[in-house]
């Protein structure tokens, strides 16, 4: 391959590129960092397919909907600053926050179990369809029997984590966003970071899913229907960024907690999230994160090490970070526009990530 390791990451971005030309993907954004430089962001295809009055490229500050990468940006960054202030342990019970958390086994289940997806909650329900908010959504949850024993599967569950961003505002007095803009966002100067961005940014938002029975297509409205309930705000999606503003995030995480001077987590909460809590079970899970470990398939591809720590999102989004390597790689697509029956960026994510460790170990 040869050449400056600038040049040797443009392998990557050209397998970004090539799905888009073939019509996999409508567009993306590939951002890479190694060693405190960062390669792009690079930006190809279309933000917006349809309609066709508002056809339009996807540009390197282009808004992405996070779907389920808000889990780790927002979510669980929130947990483990309270982790840090004192005003939460990992094995406090959730009844404690929520009192309305009742019902056989439940008393056993942990904040660990729910930011490790192991409490015992199913992967999903629709808490929607009856037009109901935030509290009925939290109650529906509290509702719900167990559907296995604590501790031992992992299901990913966005319920868990819809509680999770309950417990913050409970604990805090702040609704999630809010939490998190003061916390997190403004003082890491992730200024493109947000829940329920303005109309005036539509130009920027790419595009997800044409709404069934509808012509209507998605832009800055949050994808996930059950996210869509609680308002936009929900612990387990909700958010819009860019590839620069999680190329951020990444940064301070690999920093030990700060960036540019400004610290947000510990190194101590850092190194708890970012370990295994689940050995010999589905899934290597952090809080959390999902861990590479030696798992035989992963988004994270073939080269990373087993340390490297990241998350999806439904949208097509993804991040993941390699502490080994000083390395990450943060891939957001739009590959639900105009319909979720696109999976190609299955394959996509790990031939990419596969490309950028290789950059860096040529």
């Amino acid at each position: 391959m040869g050449g400056s390791i600038s040049a040797r990451f443009g392998r990557a971005a050209a397998v970004v590129k090539r799905f888009v030309d073939e019509g996999k993907i409508p567009g993306a954004v590939l951002l890479i960092g190694y060693e405190g430089e960062e390669y792009g962001p690079v930006a190809y295809g279309w933000a917006v397919l349809e309609p066709e009055t508002e056809k339009r490229p996807v540009r390197e500050d282009t808004l992405f909907d996070m779907a389920s990468c808000s889990k780790v940006i927002g979510t669980t960054t929130a947990a483990l600053i309270l982790l840090d202030r004192g005003e939460v342990r990992l094995d406090d019970p959730v009844s404690l926050f929520i009192p309305e958390w009742q019902g056989e086994g439940k008393d056993r289940v942990r904040l660990r179990h729910l930011l490790t997806h192991t409490s015992g909650l199913p992967a999903w329900k629709d808490l929607y369809s009856q037009g109901q908010g935030p509290e009925e959504v939290v109650s529906q949850i509290c509702a719900m029997p167990l559907e296995y024993e604590t501790g031992k599967r992992v299901v990913y569950s966005c319920l868990g984590f819809i509680l999770l961003g309950e417990i913050t505002r409970r604990v805090t007095g702040l609704r999630l966003d809010q939490f998190l803009s003061e916390e997190v966002f403004g003082p890491l100067g992730m200024t493109d970071t947000m829940y329920c961005p303005p109309e005036s940014l539509r130009e920027r938002i790419a595009a997800t899913e044409r709404k069934p029975g509808t012509d209507e297509v998605l832009i800055g409205v949050v994808h996930d229907e059950n996210a869509r309930a609680m308002g936009g705000v929900s612990g387990n999606a909700g958010l819009f960024s860019t590839a620069r503003d999680v190329g951020r995030f990444c940064r301070m995480y690999l920093q030990g907690g700060t960036l540019e001077g400004v610290r947000v987590l510990s190194p101590a909460v850092i190194e708890a999230a970012t370990r295994s809590y689940t050995p010999g079970l589905e899934e290597e899970r952090g809080l959390g994160w999902l861990i590479r470990g030696d798992g035989v398939f992963s988004s994270a591809g073939d080269l990373m090490s087993p340390r490297a720590y990241g998350h999806t999102g439904f949208t097509g989004t993804s991040l993941w970070i390699d502490p080994e390597r000083d390395l990450y790689v943060v891939l957001l697509t739009n590959r639900v526009h105009p319909s979720r029956e696109n999976n190609h960026h299955l394959r996509l994510r790990p031939l990419v990530a596969n490309a950028a460790v290789a950059a860096v170990d040529w």
